[in-house]
């Protein structure tokens, strides 16, 4: 059977969050009953793209991670509110509009912190896929459609179909796939790992020179992981570090100076080693 997914590349993202404006603009003051009432006017995001951070000044990145409902198999939310929660047969999850009436204990449902309660109405709400609009035949929601640079696509496909999409795009699920999301990021390491980064130069008599033909290597207990070289600029930065990983070992290389050796430790922040003089 065909069921609905979503891709969100972080890669592609800038934070336009025409995402959100377009949800808003569907369901504030429309309500698409027996799917959903009026979202809130102010405080609800259904689709929210937060601004994630990593590395410091000079060696910084900024991200978009777009959080909203994951659209579960293995719903947690219908798990502990089986009678308020609608699996449907395409993948899209619900909340019953009429059950989620004064039941402020679906907010606290979703692991993802993905359920608004709609305070003006007194009502539990989320993300619905717009399913309104896709059953009268749209091809996807608002905000893929608003999304200007593609980072929000859908796929309405069977799932193995879809297992080949995630095998060539390198799909990842925001927390650990145990409840089989059908929402997965692309470039999701531009959220859960780190990088590390600096410079190198070496002095030509007064004056600083980045060192632009240096070579870095970096491995772990003797075993080679990554070898490459710095930029024009001198820089380097080697990504897609497992948070908490451990004690890693970069060695600089640069013919006619001596070889700068630096060991660095990996928690959840990405190390900024600053400018390294090479010294000959």
């Amino acid at each position: 059977m065909k069921k609905w997914h979503m891709v969100v590349d972080l890669a592609k993202c800038v934070g336009c969050y025409n995402c959100l404006l377009a949800c808003k603009d569907e369901h504030v003051g429309n309500s698409w009953l027996p799917y959903t009432d009026c979202q809130q006017h102010h405080e609800d995001k259904w689709i929210n793209p937060v601004r994630v951070e990593r590395g410091s000044v000079p060696f910084t990145e900024t991200a978009f991670l777009t959080k909203t409902c994951q659209h579960c198999d293995n719903a947690p939310c219908a798990n502990k509110c089986p009678d308020a929660i609608i699996q449907r047969g395409d993948g899209i999850v619900l909340i019953d509009a009429a059950r989620a009436k004064g039941n402020k204990n679906l907010k606290e449902a979703c692991p993802y912190g993905n359920i608004q309660w709609n305070e003006e109405l007194q009502t539990a709400q989320k993300c619905t896929m717009c399913v309104h609009l896709l059953e009268d035949g749209w091809k996807e929601p608002r905000c893929v459609q608003a999304c200007p640079l593609r980072a929000l696509n859908v796929y309405y496909c069977e799932d193995d179909e879809f297992q080949k999409i995630i095998d060539k795009q390198k799909l990842k699920p925001l927390t650990d796939g145990s409840n089989k999301p059908r929402v997965l990021y692309r470039n999701l390491y531009k959220y859960n790992k780190c990088f590390i980064a600096g410079a190198l130069a070496y002095m030509d008599g007064d004056k600083e020179v980045a060192a632009t033909d240096a070579k870095v290597k970096l491995s772990m207990n003797g075993v080679l992981l990554k070898e490459t070289y710095v930029d024009f600029l001198g820089e380097f930065k080697i990504d897609r570090l497992p948070q908490n990983s451990g004690t890693y070992t970069l060695e600089f290389l640069l013919d006619g100076y001596q070889t700068i050796t630096k060991e660095v430790e990996i928690k959840t922040e990405s190390p900024n080693l600053g400018c390294l003089m090479f010294e000959a």
